[in-house]
């Protein structure tokens, strides 16, 4: 499936850039001893400690908000955790995160060359792909999280959105918003775009993901799962902040009580700008596929969450990164500097720990991610503009 795209030179000198840069960082990390993995630890310590016959949602594992709140689902897929040590299981970790990284940014490139035309520089434009990512991927590492992995599955889903083929295309989805529920949110555009057939894929996939650990672990076991799961949720989510939210920018900036509300407002006018610059208009695979970039990138910003979430943002980042080389729009060229200048750079290691925080206090990250939603919006509207024919679904 991948043997023409890695023919290409632009993908292997991405592949050696990426390699070398996760073994430099791992190799520094090991060496001064902060290699911690901490959220890979929360799910090997819990999955370890759920098949030694307790429930894994009751107490923290490592950090004091090290607890596990995924659905019990993932418990069978992290059942090979308990065949090594948590040292060798750590690197094994690693290696799925950086073949994630490695395989999802040229593959959405080729998607992108499928609808928009070959660009020139196509190395220069994967690199600097990775730039705007590059503080985020060090903490994915430091942290041994999932979210590339939920880059690399909404990636491959779309590569078969491309190639038409329904169920492979619904089955990375859904088990990427099994792995975080929080992606739930790609299915907003497949509602009001009317795809009902993925809708009702991904319903039966969800159901079969249910009904798995019912055949690993039993009716009575996996309902007390699901109920501890649901608890755990509710119990844990009042310790969780986010400086990226739109509760927590809008009571910064406007001194309004945080509130799910100013979410929901925010997705909302996703919604309304979906519906009415589509209204009338046949839905074409680039249009598709961009608003499930979209609504993607726009994750990090509804829920409370971590910021190596940011890194969904990748796909409708690289749009406007593209349609900047493509057209060589002074404009897009603005609009793109500006949100990787917010975006791109929020590190202790560049500024310091007071002035890091600062920013992290101020959202400096949820904002950039904010202008490259709305940056996007506009040179999509323009794409629309110039009379583009994508292919269709």
């Amino acid at each position: 499936m991948f043997k023409q795209l890695f023919k290409n030179n632009s993908t292997l000198g991405y592949l050696l850039l990426v390699v070398s840069f996760s073994m430099l960082f791992i190799f520094v990390e090991l060496n001064n001893g902060k290699l911690f993995t901490n959220d890979f630890l929360v799910y090997f310590e819990a999955t370890n400690d759920f098949f030694k016959g307790n429930n894994p949602y009751k107490h923290s594992y490592g950090l004091d908000t090290g607890y596990f709140k995924y659905a019990p689902t993932t418990l069978v897929f992290f059942a090979p955790y308990v065949l090594l040590t948590f040292g060798k299981m750590k690197f094994l970790h690693l290696f799925f995160l950086v073949f994630s990284l490695g395989i999802a940014l040229p593959l959405w490139k080729h998607i992108l060359e499928a609808y928009l035309g070959v660009i020139k520089k196509q190395f220069l434009f994967l690199f600097l792909s990775f730039l705007v990512i590059a503080i985020h991927i060090t903490r994915e590492l430091h942290l041994g999280n999932v979210n590339l992995i939920l880059l690399l599955l909404f990636v491959l889903g779309a590569f078969f959105t491309h190639k038409k083929k329904l169920v492979l295309t619904t089955l990375f989805w859904a088990v990427m918003i099994v792995l975080k529920p929080i992606m739930i949110l790609i299915c907003v555009p497949m509602l009001f775009l009317g795809k009902w057939k993925e809708i009702l894929y991904l319903i039966a996939f969800g159901a079969m993901s249910f009904l798995l650990p019912l055949l690993v672990f039993g009716w009575t076991k996996n309902l007390n799962l699901w109920l501890g799961w649901f608890g755990a949720l509710s119990s844990h989510g009042e310790y969780l902040t986010s400086p990226q939210s739109l509760q927590y920018l809008v009571h910064t900036y406007f001194g309004l009580k945080p509130s799910w509300l100013y979410s929901f407002i925010g997705l909302g006018l996703l919604i309304v700008f979906l519906v009415v610059k589509m209204k009338g208009k046949e839905v074409t695979t680039l249009n598709y596929l961009f608003f499930l970039s979209l609504f993607m990138a726009f994750t990090p910003n509804f829920f409370i969450t971590d910021s190596q979430h940011f890194l969904l943002s990748i796909p409708l980042i690289m749009f406007l990164f593209y349609r900047s080389f493509q057209t060589r729009n002074w404009q897009y060229w603005v609009l793109f500097s500006l949100g990787m200048l917010l975006f791109s750079f929020d590190s202790m290691d560049l500024w310091g720990r007071d002035l890091s925080n600062w920013f992290t206090q101020i959202g400096i990250l949820g904002i950039g991610n904010l202008v490259f939603i709305v940056s996007s919006l506009y040179v999509w509207g323009q794409l629309q503009s110039e009379n583009a024919t994508p292919h269709h679904l």
